[in-house]
């Protein structure tokens, strides 16, 4: 792991910028992966840029649902959506595409090896960016071109042709900075919704969360829908998930039941349905399939 601030040289050229190298060994061949921070001006509509290669072996994985939407740029490989939002489905994903917030797994076929450049956008910049409603693209995986026409195949051509990762980041940011609404505000009960559900892991009930907020549960679910993509409880329910998986990660479980209750659960029943809405496994399942680093689950050989 790289420090913030750390300097990093190719010939010709000294990049500064907070990294982390993230790289891993996995069962499918090594995966190289770097995460960058944006510059502050575009803290508050982009959490980090990432590029991610490798000569992995074919494979299927369940991509997990997440609170962050990914702009992504395809370098190398062939990659098809099989399973989208409960539906069967192969639709060949080429060039790019846009993930947005998703109430369930993605099912991804992927071979020829991997390259990927992404943004990971927070929800209401992609809002900025795409200047439509969030709920259009939520459970979508829409195709750049479908979302920005033939003047995206240049970024991704330039996106190609670069050097280095370091480079790409830098792309990206331009490309962001100069196509996003700057003009346009989150709603400041969306942001503080958000900040309370992740800072209480989802936790915080959603009536409760509209008194604190002086606000109506429909008028919250109106603004989500526009600026986040998912309802409130859904939302709520997604980041509750992703913090017992980033759980899992670090620390590995002896008791179910105890796990339930400190995330929330009525119970353990309730944590495995809800294990098995989002993660198509059980809990025991999803451990026995977990991709290395968290977010998704290795399907080989396809389910």
């Amino acid at each position: 792991m790289h420090p913030a601030g750390q300097m990093f040289r190719t010939p010709g050229h000294t990049f500064s910028r907070a990294c982390r190298d993230l790289s891993m060994d996995t069962p499918l061949g090594r995966w190289n992966l770097i995460e960058a921070q944006p510059a502050p001006d575009l803290s508050d509509a982009v959490e980090c840029y990432w590029e991610g290669w490798g000569d992995i072996q074919p494979l299927v994985e369940k991509i997990l649902p997440g609170t962050n939407i990914e702009l992504m740029f395809n370098l190398k490989g062939q990659h098809s959506v099989l399973e989208m939002d409960g539906k069967s489905l192969r639709s060949n994903h080429t060039g790019g595409w846009l993930s947005g917030l998703q109430r369930r797994y993605l099912l991804i076929e992927t071979f020829e090896g991997s390259h990927f450049v992404a943004a990971r956008l927070r929800p209401w910049g992609a809002w900025r960016l795409l200047r439509e409603p969030m709920r259009e693209v939520s459970c979508r995986v829409p195709l750049l071109d479908e979302l920005f026409g033939d003047s995206i195949h240049s970024l991704g051509q330039r996106l190609a042709e670069a050097p280095n990762p370091f480079t790409r980041f830098d792309i990206l940011e331009i490309y962001l900075r100069a196509n996003l609404d700057h003009r346009a505000r989150t709603d400041a009960s969306v942001m503080e919704a958000t900040r309370r559900l992740q800072g209480s892991q989802g936790r915080v009930r959603i009536d409760s969360l509209c008194r604190e907020l002086e606000t109506s549960r429909a008028t919250l679910g109106r603004k989500f829908a526009e600026q986040v993509g998912l309802a409130p409880k859904t939302y709520a329910r997604v980041v509750r998930i992703s913090a017992l998986m980033q759980h899992l990660g670090t620390s590995q479980p002896d008791d179910w039941a105890a796990i339930a209750a400190d995330f929330g659960y009525h119970d353990q029943a309730h944590l495995n349905h809800d294990f098995q809405e989002f993660c198509g496994h059980s809990p025991n399942e999803y451990l026995r399939h977990a991709a290395p680093g968290g977010g998704a689950t290795i399907e080989n050989p396809p389910v």
